[in-house]
């Protein structure tokens, strides 16, 4: 729950942009915090909550021997695009979702140079209809490209099919695969989207749930790979910033202990069917797609159709005591099932009452 300054108390759906994986202000984050404090923040040299921190995600990342700390999903991502273009010797990119805000991956906005939109390949993966190109594309630019990174679109769950066919010809080309899971690390299962869909990536970058609120990221794999970070100048002050990493520690101990994957995905599936059926009988266009701990709220694939619902949807649903994001909401460890139930009796109420504003056409609903 979070209260506003006029003392409105929501069910929270934005989890800190699914940073908030426990809730806000959890035990579990609180006395890592506290008991480490008199520690210090950062040293001159590695500390040893940094070496026991790695231990500890090692044991949860299928397939990874080494890890680098950062403290941004974005600074990650670069970190493993650098390392590909010096392991691999090829300058472009592939990019599938969202991979944060730096020049390559955002170089179609102000500020960055026209010439950055050469070395990068930006994919969409919204519908089975682009996997094919996706595997085309690399397949005819395999010998220029250094890394493919995907990050799994939210409004459909994607084919392990696709994922394994990703992989083999990421293999054959020599082209290092990166999984993105700054979103669904920890969230699809306690191994990320490697272990959901039992496909292994060359790279795994994290972050968000990675300490559930701390600013921490890293970037995972295998040693051989890894180990070459060391040749290259990827450096960040603050990767070694203990209370970050204590907390990284104890959350992921926290996972485990509450089994926190199956606690998530039981209440988003609870959510995503009792909408769906109400929105189907009151004859309204609004879909719960995606993966269940990770419910997307779409009226319309297409955007701007969407967005003239979403708005007054978010609306009606803060005055009933929910927050929500506009598409892509996170369940959390703090929600309950009772939590749920609440929200589904004010997506009724919502939906009612847009339609009696007249905000609902019939061809909506097929749009």
């Amino acid at each position: 729950m979070v209260t506003d300054v006029d003392g409105n108390q929501y069910i929270d759906f934005i989890c800190g942009l699914a940073a908030n994986t426990l809730g806000h202000n959890h035990p579990v984050v609180v006395n890592a915090i506290t008991d480490n404090l008199s520690k210090g923040l950062i040293h001159s040299l590695p500390t040893p909550i940094e070496v026991s921190t790695a231990t500890t995600l090692l044991e949860v990342i299928p397939g990874a021997e080494m890890v680098r700390f950062f403290k941004t999903g974005a600074d990650a991502n670069s970190a493993a695009v650098r390392l590909a273009r010096y392991a691999t010797g090829r300058d472009e990119i592939m990019t599938v979702g969202y991979n944060g805000w730096h020049d390559q991956y955002m170089f179609d906005t102000p500020g960055v140079p026209a010439v950055i939109a050469s070395l990068t390949h930006r994919m969409p993966l919204f519908a089975p209809t682009d996997e094919p190109l996706i595997l085309e594309k690399i397949e005819a630019r395999g010998d220029k490209l250094a890394a493919v990174l995907l990050s799994v679109p939210y409004n459909r769950e994607l084919d392990n099919a696709f994922l394994q066919q990703l992989r083999e010809v990421c293999t054959r080309t020599g082209v290092i695969l990166v999984f993105d899971e700054v979103v669904t690390g920890f969230r699809l299962a306690p191994g990320g989207a490697q272990a959901y869909f039992g496909v292994q990536a060359d790279l795994v970058t994290l972050s968000k749930g990675i300490a559930a609120g701390m600013p921490l990221s890293a970037v995972a794999g295998k040693k051989a790979l890894m180990s070459k970070l060391n040749e290259l100048q990827v450096s960040t002050t603050f990767g070694g910033e203990m209370l970050s990493l204590a907390v990284c520690d104890a959350v992921l101990k926290e996972y485990q202990r509450i089994e926190f994957t199956k606690h998530i995905a039981k209440l988003g599936a609870l959510l995503k069917t009792e909408v769906n059926q109400i929105a189907e009988q009151l004859d309204t266009p609004l879909r719960i797609v995606g993966y269940d701990a990770i419910p997307m709220f779409l009226f319309a694939k297409d955007p701007q159709t969407h967005v003239k619902f979403a708005i007054p949807f978010l609306a009606e649903m803060a005055k009933r005591g929910i927050l929500l994001r506009r598409e892509v909401n996170f369940i959390c460890a703090a929600h309950t099932e009772a939590h749920i139930n609440q929200t589904i009796t004010a997506v009724k109420e919502s939906l009612i009452a847009m339609k009696e504003a007249g905000l609902f056409k019939p061809s909506d609903v097929t749009s």
